[in-house]
């Protein structure tokens, strides 16, 4: 997450590297880098949501993160259709909503969006039985992120063709089979279960290493704080991940990396005084992306572009 101090050299960093970028506008009107701006500033309202009152799990902030996902993917793509402002905007009015406490944010989801397509109806008409389940709570935060996901699958419909777009519709329908058996194992009101993620685009973890950057301390302790106020914690499941890249076809490298980078949070952890036997550190490779980038980027875009992937995702658990 970038913190406020960290803006103005950011800024002065990408305007250096990449002067175009800086000036070149969206379909909007807005520049591209100012589309980068908006979309951090949005992400840390989205960590403060997920990391205070308000669980991760909760349908409506986990579409509005989704839809942020989607347009930083978008950013890194440098698109011209429209499709990241538009992204921007569904993640503002519903983190605008959430922040308000409004009770009354609907559950529609665009089947297209500027930039976009609509595709696979069979998907939506499953998305809609599922909102209709009498304990879809259990199910859905991966509801909220197929749906956003079947908006970009449309957008790489509209962009290319329906090869190009296929892998992204793979994935939504990975996540209603999740949001399926949630529901279908579900005996009865929501688990208490939170789920957090740590990452950064600034760093929090650096291409190929597993100790968190300086950047991670304030995530960290936050998560920390987290952690001491649950009442009855019962578990920590940390789940370390990597990016696509470093494997050279040997995907056991990531595999390897990310246990690292799970560990490296488990010592943190200890650290401040949260007890071991509570914590289990485990890794998932490359396996899990969050967001994918063209590979006929250079290599060094490649890395920025996939930064959030490296990641470890927190799962705590609460004796009811």
């Amino acid at each position: 997450m970038i913190k406020g101090a960290h803006i103005p050299l950011l800024v002065a960093l990408l305007c250096s590297l990449s002067p175009a970028l800086a000036e070149e506008e969206s379909s909007s009107g807005t520049p591209q880098i100012e589309l980068l701006h908006q979309i951090e500033t949005l992400q840390r309202r989205a960590d403060k949501l997920a990391l205070g009152e308000l669980s991760a799990n909760d349908y409506h902030l986990a579409k509005a993160r989704a839809w942020l996902d989607l347009a930083r993917g978008e950013y890194y793509e440098n698109e011209g259709d429209g499709m990241v402002p538009a992204a921007i905007g569904q993640a503002t009015a519903l983190l605008d909503a959430l922040d308000n406490k409004r009770s009354d944010i609907g559950m529609d989801t665009p089947e297209q969006i500027t930039g976009s397509e609509a595709v696979r109806p069979d998907l939506w008409s499953k998305i809609a039985s599922l909102k209709k389940h009498a304990k879809f709570s259990c199910g859905q935060r991966a509801t909220a992120e197929a749906e956003v996901q079947l908006v970009w699958t449309g957008h790489e419909k509209f962009e290319s063709s329906w090869a190009s777009a296929k892998s992204y519709a793979d994935i939504a329908e990975d996540l209603l089979k999740q949001a399926k058996k949630s529901i279908d194992d579900c005996a009865g009101p929501l688990p208490d279960i939170e789920r957090i993620t740590l990452l950064s685009t600034v760093a929090l973890f650096d291409f190929d290493k597993a100790n968190p950057g300086r950047s991670a301390r304030m995530q960290l302790d936050r998560l920390v704080n987290t952690v001491k106020l649950a009442t009855s914690l019962e578990s920590i499941d940390l789940v370390g991940h990597t990016d696509r890249l470093r494997s050279d076809g040997h995907p056991e490298r990531n595999q390897l990396l990310s246990e690292k980078r799970a560990e490296s949070i488990k010592r943190y952890l200890i650290g401040k005084g949260i007890p071991a036997k509570k914590i289990h550190a485990s890794g998932a490779g490359s396996s899990q992306p969050i967001v994918k980038c063209s590979t006929r980027q250079s290599k060094a875009k490649q890395v920025e572009c996939l930064q959030p992937n490296r990641r470890v995702e927190i799962i705590l658990r609460t004796v009811k």
